[in-house]
């Protein structure tokens, strides 16, 4: 972004910070009549039968911050996904404490973790999806309609995930080089706190070591080599010192790309020894439903930590927003969506054909 746009963006973001007004914040959000808005029109809504028949088998709190989710769209699918998350949060806190007897205590990892064993379960169920032919219905599986939310991932979505993803690894190598500099030199090591280093890198490096590894060594070390970081004065944040913006953004967008492949097909990826020397080839993912974990963990459970954490500016409050911040933010809030259902369908508060709206709900991110 030109300095002199950031400059009249930020004015105008000090108005509105120091003299709000409804009308003037209307102003910095996409027209009701936008392209990228045009998937709320047919939207559908998760509508059980059983909920009509007995309202009683609501989830009563997560009903009450679905409501408060729908309220939201569809211009700010990114506050919709927050309040989407808190039905989630007590989704999966039910069906931890259901499946998990003997457990003393609540956490959102191992909540989630558990959430996915139950999910595993249902991955191939039948679900019906109406049509207009005479012929009937026809079918889909939750497995299914997650490798077509895979399918249609933004690219925007994805480099979000590599950005944070090669920042980690930048962080560490800088401290790997700086620990063995100062080991010869006697002198003490001026690492970059490991305070700055995301959970949800953590996360990703811990779950997915295949991925990992090749990422390391494909994208990691070029991309660390661009850097030269620093903790800046105040303490609160790092500066990557990256002069090739453009070299790191070609970095950054051909991560993200080989992510959505390995999502897709799960390949065979190149595998390295501690010295970058290529081994093995080894499946990128060890199954279908590591697909799910990773679309979980490292995009919902990772967009959900930045917001709560207020680790970044709001997604489309940001001056930087645009109409691909939301078509990302309504791919986080349609799968995100989906996720839940399938949570709800663990606890038995929906039937699988109930998933159905799913399926066309994907469909709806072509509309942009």
């Amino acid at each position: 972004m030109k300095q002199n746009v950031r400059t009249q963006r930020l004015d105008k973001l000090h108005k509105l910070v120091t003299a709000y007004t409804a009308e003037a914040h209307e102003e910095k959000l996409l027209p009701a009549d936008h392209p990228a808005l045009a998937w709320f029109t047919p939207f559908k809504y998760l509508n059980p039968v059983s909920w009509a028949l007995a309202p009683n088998k609501i989830p009563y709190v997560a009903a009450t911050a679905l409501v408060d989710s729908y309220s939201c769209l569809p211009r700010r699918p990114d506050m919709a996904f927050t309040y989407l998350w808190t039905a989630t949060n007590s989704c999966y806190n039910d069906l931890y404490m259901k499946s998990s007897a003997h457990a003393e205590s609540l956490g959102d990892s191992k909540a989630i973790e558990k959430s996915l064993i139950e999910i595993n379960k249902i991955m191939q169920s039948q679900i019906a999806l109406p049509t207009a032919s005479s012929q009937g219905p026809d079918f889909s599986t939750p497995q299914e309609i997650i490798l077509d939310f895979a399918h249609r991932l933004p690219d925007k979505t994805l480099h979000f995930v590599a950005s944070y993803i090669l920042k980690g690894m930048a962080i560490e190598k800088h401290n790997e080089f700086v620990i063995k500099k100062a080991n010869k030199t006697g002198k003490k090591a001026d690492t970059i706190r490991k305070i700055h280093i995301s959970s949800s890198y953590k996360s990703f490096k811990t779950k997915f070591k295949v991925m990992f590894n090749h990422f390391y060594w494909t994208y990691g070390e070029a991309y660390s080599a661009l850097c030269t970081i620093t903790e800046n004065p105040d303490k609160t944040d790092v500066s990557f010192g990256i002069v090739e913006n453009e070299k790191s953004r070609k970095i950054t967008h051909a991560l993200g790309k080989e992510i959505k492949t390995i999502l897709i097909k799960i390949p065979a990826i190149d595998q390295f020894d501690d010295l970058g020397k290529p081994t093995v080839k080894t499946p990128a993912l060890y199954s279908d439903t590591q697909r799910l974990e990773f679309l979980v963990f490292c995009l919902l459970y990772a967009t959900r930590n930045n917001n709560a954490h207020g680790n970044v500016a709001s997604r489309v409050g940001s001056i930087y927003s645009d109409s691909q911040s939301i078509v990302a933010a309504t791919w986080i809030f349609l799968f995100g969506y989906f996720y839940l259902s399938l949570i709800l369908l663990c606890l038995g508060s929906i039937e699988p054909d109930d998933l159905h709206i799913h399926s066309l709900n994907a469909s709806l991110l072509d509309k942009k």
